[in-house]
């Protein structure tokens, strides 16, 4: 549009171009009345972010005003002003052109929205990229406001997939509405010229539908306005002008749209355009003839008939032409007959094409059910009103004159509808009449509700109201004619004629009353839902008693329908609205029986936490919606089948075998789950009483999205089994569902959303391999599928207890926490929008943070800087390297090729000075500068100029002529990490032997940011398929690199990748080694095919004598055909481990999809198959074809190894039976390896039916013995390192498919039977060991659908036992990585993968404390921390236990066990003593079997701690306590006890001040934690006393019987914080009360060394804890005593502080953790 006929406004100024994801344009003319509330329904979505166009086409009314007045008020609202009318078409353009957006649509100028539009369906388009619109159902509103009633907007979406054609050609035939053009739309699929032509739109959608599907909203959220008066025509509205419409130009349009299409195949588009030509022509009477299919040739009328009768045919060839001849005998011949064939199978239409009648039409329809022909037959009839008639029917002699007779004396009806006679011809005679009321001048919604009291067959409908409501609903395979009844009967007006209008057959074929009474149902509960209360039901408000006693009304309706289940539904509803009759309702709820699937299933965890599950079934039980049922699910803990049986509601309960974990236990219970719709619940949270029932309304609304409530937070602490609030909090309140923030962080607590069953279908159960996150990750699932609703009304409560040693969350994954971030945030990727970006990148810094600004650093940066040596490991690593002649010397080749200064200086920075902690180097500088300074040989930095020869004959003079031992080349701009070359030199210190290692690196991405490349163990596969990344930054031994002659300068673009393979050549694999840490930093490399590298790889295999070629593929990734000419016999053992479906479909697969046919097959039958399968195995076994062989054995396991004994192949190929080929390349890709002399094993690569990796090899120590690698990833992933995209060696490979050479497979044994789990993993070690590789395919690609069984504890032991250290060590792995998690995830714990002490100088502790408080720092942390800063041991520190593999990993020495209780701790004890040789000590501080009865931890403690200590205990070989009555009490538990006292650590305690005297009375307090309730009541009465004397102070906990006379509460803080924030309380004296208890008497004098650290004077209670030299007052715990003391020291502060001082001195000269002190740790921790 030229700029001169427009402007464009924003706020009175000029605009440019409007840009945003989402923009809505208002295309407006003259649209004053209703331009303000259609520009306020857009400004109140929920969903915000979005911008608007107006675009006024001149108006003549107040319009400009309006929105000019309405931009200045919200910012996101621009106003552009044509100056003349330029039409609507134009006018759409205007709005099209002149914005860029994802998302776009126009909507009508006095159309609205409901608030809810965009979220919903942008949400829609989020999810599924694909999609090309999406609308919504449609509310019709008149000029006044008022409802008119509402359609489903079109019945545009259609069951996919489909192709584009099959697509364009089912919306033509869909066409109804139009209304679906003015909703969401993908703005890139919007590439069809705008012509100013009648029904544009039509083109639009089908062009549209073309690209992609439609989705609908199933909610009115789109409100259209119907104009009863128009003052323009409809193309005068399109142009702008007076023209008539030209139907020949929509033709044209609709050719042009298929021509141009890119989406529809040049094949497809000739006939798409002659059906639509045809679809035109019957809707429009474009052509000559008139007719699409006419039955005989007759000239089209131009006559538009005043009746279209549609007659809806289905396989009734025995009536149809009876019914037909009805129609035609009618005197009122105004009149065009429709006959839809609804796709018939039988002659129905060879009979209707027989009659020769011009005012029939047959229009084909494919076969979609009653309501699509209907539809059909609508899209194309031209009469005023419609007729309905079904083709087994007969219509009345006279019907249409009696209804054009009713018609025209009632005008102002709609819907004409007579009686019926009823006839059956097996009663020849017999009729029976209706007598349907006159509902002329009646409210019909009120009668229809009951049951449906109008007749279809007959009755004359105006068309224009389908116009309006749109057609019948497809969703309604019957009873669509009482549904639309409902639809039409609170706006249209019904008249009866008084006349028989059909003649109803009544025959065995009849749809039977029987079964439609669940689709009467069916539609009853929709127009429930469709109205307001008041408009079905007279003399009900529309409020919630009015919705309750509807309900109930409407409940017994269905229940006399004998819908018990629906009754039922509708029933809990009214009962929970406050009406109905309980006694009806369990009358309902007996017919309903046990079958009923209630509306909800709530999955309600519980572990060892009996008293709060009690809370939790009881916020359960007084739910206001009874329609749910309880699956409670024990994981193994304390038994509650008592505590359940108290509970009417219905409960099913489970009890895990053994504990398993949350994800494993939530999905136990929705194995059984029956409901409607999932919630969940936590043993120690608690719904509110309209938990439910507000779900159960927001469903109403929103059937398909995931609905969450709002939720307040409570903080408690236990105390005797009670709950003790301390406070609440709302810290994610929020009114609308944030999707972006959702995929940053999980803000929605799992007791507040609910989710239809269905989804699991497609999003699958929790994942059970996560260590934590598991319910965020099923919200991730379902946020990437499903739209979200946000209910902001609080209906749940998250209860968080004060943390103690108790936590069941495990420090192991605390620490873990950033891992499972990038795990999650990897799996789900989200929007690409940049807020998300940032938050995500915001929340991984934090997670790495610490309380300095820790969250600017990179986290691998922060990782790599924790990978430095402390001074003691400095001192111990020189003298190690003196030993060894200061290491070898490595000489550091760089290459300078481009000669600038930065990149250079930047690399000799990270060698030179302390940057690098490597000392024996010579630097070698090959710089191509001229500005080199001159240099020696002889000197650490050597410069040497680039000349003439080739840059490897260059490289070989300089090793030739250095002294160093080893050597690397590196670029410039390569940095060094600071520890790589020094673990380096270590390692080659150690292990002289070595020809060749690399170690890993990291690597610079193009976005600026570090990716880690942690490299496996030498790889022969992997370098030959990727030596990109394996074939570079090696350190060669010098000796033997000069005498293989050097590089080869024939290769200059891969002579390292060519040197090693002449390495490979000489001596195999020996000597070529690699270390788990990265060398240095460097640019990725670009993943572009070498040409040099090819021919290094056929050079290399053709020298080993294969006749081997690189077959084209990925860049930089080759795919190797070794070139083997044998075609041996494979003998493919198919194990009889599922379903007989699953064997037919993997036999199948085989026999068709396999190009390599020397094979024969071998079926493992076995005792415990099934009936089915029996039979097929021995009709196989009858076939007598030597391909095809059955072997029996009495198990599985037997089966498949007496399978493999007598086959005949040279090479055995074991294959899942749930495996499925799916190219015929897989054995021929698993041959090609299986016949090198060097392997021994080849597995394939697996893929769920869902498009992702099921298994692509075997990892070793992943989350147990071995997991699947990649499991879960997309099926086109690249993986880790691009590992999914090439061939590589693996410790193992599964036997879903497995080949082996026969004589390998007897040389080891083959499969051991004895195990149960495992066995491919110990066979495929077995044959490492035998010398052999195994090699995992990336091209032999299988379906395998399988739910994998996790294996128990014993048969993971089984595997330990066998190969423990292969499992900790896999080569195909990396140190550096996490067994933990899905693989491939950096290990978050330093201290199992920074060891550089690698020689053991110092004996290895692994320390575990139970806690990270005072408890774990006291005895374990503290402790171990000083050990460690003294050069006493070495070792690691980790609260929760290790893994088995981990432990071998670590493989300590001396293994610290703090306060480990319960089974699962007492478990991985027993592992550690089976597992490891370490020296093993249980530290205990407390005597735990006589805890406090009012203790906060007493709940937490197993009923038989005595027993489960005594069993602990068996486990170790020291029992170490903090005093010797402890040590006493405990007496005759272990052998070896002994006692080591607390002592206060330096760096906490030294050097604390307070002040005296500062309070205007003395000051004198209590600081401590919360168990302490008891010792707190000693003094209550006290506090009480002394309130006027003193100045009351304390900090952390204070009971609120004491709060009232307390001056100063303090907070708790971290224990870090403790001494300083303690030593601040200035107390003038301070107060150590305990109670009387074999608990205490075994305390420990702590509290009086923490208040002496801080110099104050001390009175405490005269126990045994507190007896001994320090200089306290003790005293007797009675009132008189503690209120005697107290006052006797603030009657003399002075005589007081200096007992504080002394207190002091004492505490500093002989109770810090320093000295001797330390050396009493070292030896009660090491054995003697």
């Amino acid at each position: 549009m030229p700029a001169a006929y427009i402007t464009i406004v924003v706020a009175g100024k000029p605009m440019p171009k409007l840009e945003h994801k989402i923009v809505v344009t208002i295309p407006v003319y003259n649209e004053g009345p209703y331009i303000l509330q259609t520009l306020e329904s857009v400004a109140a979505q929920t969903y915000s972010d979005f911008q608007v166009l107006i675009a006024d086409n001149a108006s003549t009314d107040e319009t400009e005003l309006v929105c000019r007045d309405f931009c200045t008020r919200d910012a996101r609202f621009h106003y552009a002003r044509h100056e003349c009318n330029l039409g609507a078409t134009a006018n759409f353009k205007y709005c099209f052109d002149n914005t860029e957006s994802e998302l776009f649509m126009w909507l009508g100028g006095h159309d609205m929205l409901h608030p809810e539009f965009l979220q919903e369906a942008c949400s829609r388009m989020e999810v599924d990229s694909g999609l090309s619109l999406v609308y919504s159902q449609t509310q019709w509103i008149n000029e006044h406001n008022q409802v008119l009633g509402h359609t489903n907007g079109g019945n545009y979406v259609f069951q996919e997939p489909l192709t584009p054609p099959a697509r364009f050609i089912k919306m033509l035939n869909a066409l109804d509405r139009c209304e679906a053009i003015n909703q969401i739309i993908r703005r890139k699929f919007v590439d069809l010229p705008f012509r100013p032509i009648v029904s544009a739109d039509l083109v639009f959608l089908c062009h549209l539908a073309a690209h992609g599907p439609f989705a609908r909203i199933e909610r009115p959220l789109y409100i259209r306005r119907e104009i009863s008066k128009r003052t323009s025509t409809m193309m005068e509205r399109i142009t702008g002008k007076r023209v008539a419409p030209q139907y020949e130009e929509l033709a044209a349009f609709f050719t042009e749209s298929i021509c141009s299409h890119r989406d529809i195949a040049p094949a497809a588009k000739p006939q798409l355009i002659s059906d639509t030509l045809t679809w035109l022509n019957n809707r429009f009477s474009i052509f000559t003839p008139a007719k699409a299919e006419p039955v005989a040739a007759v000239q089209a009328e131009t006559r538009v008939p005043f009746f279209s009768v549609i007659m809806p045919v289905y396989n009734r060839e025995r009536y149809v032409r009876e019914a037909i001849d009805s129609v035609l005998a009618q005197g009122d011949g105004d009149f065009e007959l429709i006959v839809v064939d609804d796709g018939s199978t039988d002659r129905s239409v060879a009979i209707i094409q027989s009659i020769q009648d011009p005012r029939v039409r047959l229009v084909r329809n494919d076969h979609g059910g009653g309501a699509s022909a209907r539809n059909k037959g609508i899209a194309v009839a031209r009469g005023e009103f419609i007729v309905w008639i079904d083709s087994d029917d007969l219509q009345a002699p006279g019907a249409l004159a009696a209804l054009r007779k009713s018609i025209t004396s009632h005008a102002d009806a709609d819907v004409f509808y007579g009686d019926l006679e009823i006839f059956n011809d097996a009663v020849p005679g017999q009729v029976q009449h209706t007598h349907y009321p006159d509902y002329y001048a009646s409210q019909l919604l009120p009668r229809l509700i009951l049951g449906n009291c109008l007749p279809n067959p007959g009755t004359a409908v105006r068309r224009a109201l389908y116009e309006q409501h749109g057609g019948y609903d497809v969703a309604f395979t019957r009873c669509h004619d009482y549904q639309i009844w409902t639809r039409l009967a609170d706006t249209a007006r019904f008249k009866k004629v008084d006349a028989i209008l059909c003649h109803w057959r009544q025959h065995d074929e009849s749809l039977s009353s029987a079964k439609t009474r669940a689709f009467e149902a069916k539609v009853i509960l929709d127009a429930f839902a469709r109205y307001p209360v008041s408009r079905l039901f007279h003399g009900l408000q529309d409020d919630e008693a009015g919705r309750g006693e509807a309900s109930w009304r409407v409940a017994e309706v269905l229940r006399q329908l004998g819908e018990p289940a629906s009754a039922l539904h509708m029933a809990f509803n009214a009962v929970a609205l406050g009406q109905g009759d309980e006694s009806a309702l369990a009358e309902l709820e007996t017919l309903a029986g046990a079958s009923y699937e209630p509306l909800f299933s709530v999955i309600l965890t519980t572990y060892n936490r009996p008293e709060l599950l009690r809370d939790a079934l009881n916020s359960v039980a007084v739910q206001r919606l009874r329609d749910f049922e309880v699956i409670l699910v024990n994981d193994h803990g304390s038994p509650v089948e008592a505590l359940v049986a108290g509970y009417s509601f219905p409960l099913t309960y489970i009890f895990q075998g053994r504990n398993r974990g949350l994800s494993a236990a939530r999905n136990a219970g929705l194995k059984l789950a029956r409901g409607r719709y999932i919630v969940y619940l936590d043993d120690d949270d608690i719904y509110l009483p309209d938990h439910l029932l507000v779900l159960a309304d927001a469903f109403e609304k929103h059937p398909q999205a995931v609905v969450y409530t709002a939720v307040e937070y409570v903080n408690e602490r236990l105390e005797g089994g009670q709950r003790i609030e301390l406070g609440r909090e709302m810290p994610f309140r929020h009114d609308a569902f944030d999707r972006d923030r959702l995929f940053i962080q999980n803000y929605i607590p799992v007791n507040t959303w609910a989710h239809p069953r269905s989804m699991l279908d497609e999003v699958g159960e929790f994942d059970t391999g996560l260590a934590a996150f598991e319910d965020w990750d099923m919200l991730l699932r379902l946020a990437t599928r499903y739209p979200f609703v946000h209910i902001p009304q609080v209906t749940a409560q998250v209860h968080n207890r004060v943390q103690s040693g108790g936590d069941h969350m495990l420090g192991r994954e605390r620490k873990n926490f950033p891992a499972l971030y990038r795990d999650l945030y990897e799996r789900y990727s989200g929007s690409s929008s940049e807020p998300l970006r940032i938050g995500r990148q915001q929340m991984l810094e934090s997670l790495g943070g610490s309380r300095q600004d820790k969250a600017k650093i990179p986290e691998l940066s922060q990782w790599l800087a924790t990978r430095l040596p402390t001074a003691v490991e400095n001192r111990l690593i020189n003298e190690y390297l003196q030993g060894h002649d200061g290491g070898p010397l490595i000489g550091i080749i760089v290459l300078d090729l481009e000669g600038q200064s930065p990149p250079l200086m930047q690399t000799l920075k990270s060698l030179i000075g302390e940057r690098c902690l490597y000392a024996t180097l010579k630097i070698v500088v090959l710089t191509s500068s001229l500005e080199a300074p001159v240099t020696s040989a002889a000197d650490k930095l050597h410069f040497v100029r680039l000349n003439d020869e080739t840059l490897a004959s260059q490289i070989n003079r300089i090793v030739n002529e250095s002294d160093f031992a080893w050597f690397m080349l590196a670029h410039a701009g390569d940095e060094f990490t600071p520890s790589g070359l020094m673990v380096a030199g270590l390692e080659l210190a150690a292990n002289p032997e070595c020809r060749a290692i690399y170690g890993d690196q990291l690597q610079r991405l193009p976005d600026g940011s570090l990716g880690g490349a942690f490299l496996p163990g030498f790889n022969l596969d992997l370098l030959l398929s990727f030596p990109l990344v394996m074939a570079r930054h090696w350190l060669y031994r010098r000796d033997l690199f000069l005498a293989a002659g050097g590089f080869d300068a024939e290769f200059p673009e891969a002579f390292e990748f060519e040197l090693l393979t002449r390495l490979i050549e000489q001596e195999g694999l020996v000597g070529l080694g690699h270390v788990d840490e990265p060398l240095l930093i460097t640019d990725a490399p670009a993943l572009q095919d070498n040409p040099d590298e090819r021919r290094v790889i056929e050079r290399h295999l053709a020298q080993r004598g294969y006749q081997a070629r690189v077959v084209p593929g990925l860049p930089a990734r080759y795919r190797i055909d070794y070139g083997h000419s044998n075609t041996p016999l494979v003998s493919i053992i198919i194990a009889v481990d599922t379903s007989l479906v699953c064997l037919q479909r993997c036999l199948d697969s085989v026999l068709e999809k396999t190009r390599y046919e020397h094979y024969e097959i071998l079926f493992g039958a076995h005792q415990a198959m099934d009936a089915d399968t029996q039979v097929w195995l021995q009709g196989i076994a009858d076939l007598a074809d030597a391909r095809l062989r059955v072997v029996a054995a009495a198990d599985i396991t037997q089966a498949q190894h007496q399978a493999a004994l007598v086959a005949q192949g040279e090479y055995l190929l074991l294959l899942s039976g749930e495996a499925v080929a799916v190219s015929d390349g897989w054995l021929d890709e698993l041959l090609n390896h299986a016949q090198r002399p060097e392997v021994g094993v080849v597995g394939g690569k697996l893929l769920s039916g869902d498009g992702r990796i099921d298994q692509a090899g075997l990892l070793l120590g992943l989350r147990g013995p071995a997991g699947r690698a990649f499991a879960g990833d997309a099926m086109d992933s690249a993986g880790y390192l691009q590992r999914l995209q090439v061939d590589q060696n693996y410790s193992a490979v599964s036997d879903a498919c497995l080949m082996v050479r026969a004589e390998i497979y007897d040389q080891v044994g083959g499969l051991d039977t004895t195990l149960s789990a495992y066995r491919d993993v110990d066979f495929c070690l077995r044959v490492r060991s035998a010398g052999y590789l195994t090699v995992w395919a990336a091209h032999a690609v299988l379906m395998h659908d399988h739910v994998y069984r996790e294996p128990d504890v014993a048969e993971q032991d089984a595997l330990y036992e066998r190969h423990l250290p292969d499992i900790a060590r896999d080569p195909a792995y990396n140190r550096n990585l996490a067994l933990s998690g899905r693989g491939f995830d950096l290990e978050a714990d330093a201290g199992l993968t920074w060891r550089p002490l690698s020689w053991r100088p110092l004996p290895v502790v692994l320390a575990h404390p139970a806690d990270p408080f005072g408890c774990g720092n006291y005895r374990v942390i503290k402790p171990f921390s000083a050990l460690k800063e003294h050069g006493m041991v070495d070792g690691m520190m980790s609260i929760g236990l290790l893994q088995v593999p981990d432990l071998e990993r670590l493989d300590p020495d001396v293994i610290v066990l703090q306060r480990q209780i319960g089974d699962e701790r007492l478990d991985a004890m027993r592992r550690i003593k089976k597992f490891s040789r370490a020296f093993t000590i249980y530290e205990l501080d407390d005597y735990l079997p006589n805890l406090p009865l009012k203790s906060v931890h007493r709940p937490q403690m197993p009923k038989d701690i005595l027993k489960s200590l005594r069993k602990g205990l068996s486990f170790v070989d020291r029992f170490t306590v903090s005093t010797a009555p402890l040590a006493e009490a405990f007496a005759g538990l272990h052998g070896d006890i002994r006692v080591v006292e607390n002592r206060l650590p330096v760096d906490w305690w030294s050097g604390l001040s307070s002040k005296r005297q500062r309070g205007r009375k003395p000051r004198v307090g209590w600081a401590g934690g919360i168990s302490h309730t008891g010792d707190l009541e000693l003094i209550t009465d006290v506090v009480k006393e002394l309130a006027g004397e003193v100045e009351w102070v304390f900090m952390g906990m204070c009971p609120d019987r004491i709060r009232p006379y307390v001056d100063e509460l303090h907070a708790g803080v971290a224990i870090d914080l403790y001494p300083a924030a303690l030593a601040r309380l200035d107390l003038d004296l301070a107060l150590a009360p305990v109670e009387q208890n074999l608990f205490n008497e075994c305390k420990s004098n702590l509290r009086l060394l923490e208040y002496g650290a801080c110099g104050f004077p001390v009175v405490c209670s005269d126990l045994v804890c507190y007896q001994g030299a320090l200089p306290v007052t003790r005293v007797k715990n009675r009132f008189k005593d503690w209120v005697d003391a107290i006052r006797m020291h603030i009657s003399d502060l002075e005589a007081s502080a200096r007992m504080g001082d002394e207190l002091r001195r004492q505490v500093q000269g002989g109770w810090m953790l320093d000295g001797a002190n330390i050396e009493a740790w070292r030896a009660s921790w090491l054995p003697d």
